[in-house]
């Protein structure tokens, strides 16, 4: 990483660091489970809630998925309908050099970490609708397939595909991005690739329009109670 990089890395992380204190309820509980949250499955105690050998998204294909409500009821396909990215990243999971805020977003340096959200529905729009915002998203349910990815420099065009295979952390919460303190956002079910070892390069983002900023962590009534680690 070059000195100028490392730099603005750096005063990117001061900046997070302090503006931002523990995770804390953003207001009093939702009808709707409220996303992003802590998926740390190292940290004690633990968040999640059971475990599970069975994902809810199988038969992946490059513009659909089959999603199987983990509390029971059809499968049903979803088709993709948008992808977009987050710097800082919203939802933690350990890895060393993440960092979670919600200070003002800039294009990340090479060494910083996103979190990339592949969103699906069962009706989407084709009309030329944004598809880095969830407008092309037009009938529930909706479904994000997320992982984090540290940035690496250059580097050659190529779609983002979110990465298959285990472990997941899976729950019942909504849509992210920038919120008002105590929103209620859209319900959205979750399945989050774990993993320390992804990364994206500068030229792939460069795809993107501009990086999405955070939503602060929620916790408390505001989070579901079906956190699964699948294995």
């Amino acid at each position: 990483m070059s000195t100028l990089a490392s730099g603005r890395a750096a005063a990117v992380l001061l900046l997070c660091v302090s503006v931002v204190p523990p995770a804390l309820a953003e207001g009093p509980a939702c009808s709707i489970p409220q996303s992003p949250r802590n998926i740390d499955p190292n940290v004690v105690p633990s968040p999640y809630n059971g475990k599970s050998p069975v994902s809810i998204v199988t038969n992946v294909q490059p513009g659909s998925i089959v999603y199987t409500p983990r509390a029971g009821g059809a499968p049903q396909t979803l088709l993709r309908c948008g992808q977009h990215y987050h710097f800082p990243i919203e939802n933690p999971q350990g890895c060393q050099g993440e960092v979670p805020c919600t200070a003002p977003h800039e294009m990340p340096a090479p060494g910083q970490w996103v979190e990339i959200h592949t969103v699906y529905a069962a009706k989407v729009r084709t009309d030329g609708c944004d598809p880095e915002t969830l407008d092309c998203c037009v009938e529930a349910p909706f479904l994000v397939r997320a992982f984090a990815a540290r940035v690496t420099a250059g580097g050659v065009y190529q779609p983002i595909e979110p990465p298959l295979g285990r472990p997941l952390g899976e729950w019942s919460g909504s849509t992210t991005g920038p919120s008002q303190p105590a929103e209620c956002k859209p319900a959205a079910q979750w399945s989050f690739r774990l993993g320390c070892d992804f990364t994206v390069s500068e030229a792939q983002l460069g795809h993107f329009q501009h990086a999405d900023p955070a939503r602060r962590v929620q916790s408390g009534p505001r989070l579901s109670q079906d956190l699964t680690l699948v294995q």
